[in-house]
């Protein structure tokens, strides 16, 4: 199948997939002048596109890919545990800036309840 086709069944665009292709995270055969693409392409550029809702940036996707063009899987397992245990600190630290908010605001409401009992 063509570009076209391609883009339709991953629901990449298909600018997207050339930008796949140049940073070598998609190899994709020829016939003549045109890219064939199978299957096998449109599974990894779901796999790409969701990576990229999981945060996982291009760059991060081409530093997992081994020499012979495909994805060093215990790298891939490694650095999403290491993207998990980011998340979980950020969300510990929102979480403790969360409750800071909420102590702000109870002690701002605590001085307008005091200013309106002088009133």
């Amino acid at each position: 199948m063509f570009i076209g086709e391609a883009s339709k069944l991953s629901g990449a665009t298909q600018r997207a997939i050339r930008l796949y292709e140049s940073l070598g995270l998609l190899t994709v055969s020829r016939s003549g002048k045109y890219r064939v693409y199978n299957q096998q392409n449109i599974n990894l550029i779901k796999i790409i596109k969701e990576a990229q809702t999981l945060g996982i940036t291009l760059a991060d996707l081409v530093a997992l890919k081994t020499e012979q063009d495909d994805f060093d899987w215990i790298l891939v397992s490694d650095f999403l545990v290491k993207k998990r245990q980011a998340i979980d600190q950020t969300i510990k630290e929102l979480e403790l800036q969360k409750q800071r908010i909420k102590d702000c605001q109870l002690s701002i409401d605590n001085c307008l309840r005091g200013l309106d009992s002088d009133l």
